[in-house]
Protein backbone atom coordinates (compact mmCIF):
# COMPACT_ATOMS: atom_id res chain seq x y z
CA UNK A 1 0.00 0.00 0.00
CA UNK A 2 1.37 3.40 -1.03
CA UNK A 3 1.62 6.01 1.77
CA UNK A 4 -0.44 9.21 1.57
CA UNK A 5 1.30 12.19 -0.07
CA UNK A 6 2.51 14.89 2.34
CA UNK A 7 0.25 17.52 0.78
CA UNK A 8 -2.65 17.52 -1.69
CA UNK A 9 -3.20 20.72 -3.69
CA UNK A 10 -6.21 21.35 -5.93
CA UNK A 11 -5.52 23.20 -9.18
CA UNK A 12 -7.83 24.52 -11.88
CA UNK A 13 -5.60 23.99 -14.93
CA UNK A 14 -3.98 20.95 -16.53
CA UNK A 15 -0.39 21.91 -15.65
CA UNK A 16 1.40 23.21 -12.59
CA UNK A 17 4.90 24.12 -11.44
CA UNK A 18 6.34 22.99 -8.12
CA UNK A 19 9.44 24.23 -6.30
CA UNK A 20 8.80 22.55 -2.97
CA UNK A 21 7.48 25.77 -1.46
CA UNK A 22 10.40 26.12 0.91
CA UNK A 23 12.33 28.96 -0.72
CA UNK A 24 16.01 28.03 -0.42
CA UNK A 25 14.95 24.80 1.31
CA UNK A 26 12.76 23.73 -1.62
CA UNK A 27 13.86 21.96 -4.79
CA UNK A 28 14.44 22.91 -8.45
CA UNK A 29 11.27 24.16 -10.16
CA UNK A 30 9.62 21.43 -12.21
CA UNK A 31 6.65 21.71 -14.56
CA UNK A 32 4.08 18.92 -14.31
CA UNK A 33 1.04 17.97 -16.39
CA UNK A 34 -1.99 16.21 -14.93
CA UNK A 35 -2.52 12.66 -16.15
CA UNK A 36 -5.80 11.26 -17.52
CA UNK A 37 -7.01 10.64 -13.94
CA UNK A 38 -6.63 14.36 -13.14
CA UNK A 39 -3.64 14.18 -10.82
CA UNK A 40 0.16 14.28 -10.78
CA UNK A 41 2.74 13.79 -8.03
CA UNK A 42 5.90 15.88 -7.75
CA UNK A 43 8.94 13.60 -8.12
CA UNK A 44 10.95 15.70 -5.64
CA UNK A 45 8.64 16.46 -2.70
CA UNK A 46 5.75 14.04 -3.33
CA UNK A 47 3.11 16.80 -3.28
CA UNK A 48 0.00 15.57 -5.05
CA UNK A 49 -1.71 18.00 -7.43
CA UNK A 50 -5.32 17.17 -8.31
CA UNK A 51 -7.87 18.70 -10.67
CA UNK A 52 -10.31 20.88 -8.70
CA UNK A 53 -13.92 19.76 -8.90
CA UNK A 54 -16.13 22.18 -10.83
CA UNK A 55 -19.64 22.87 -9.63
Amino acid sequence: MKPEPPEVIEISGKSVSCDGGGGALGHPKVFLTLDDDGNVECPYCDRMFVQAKTA
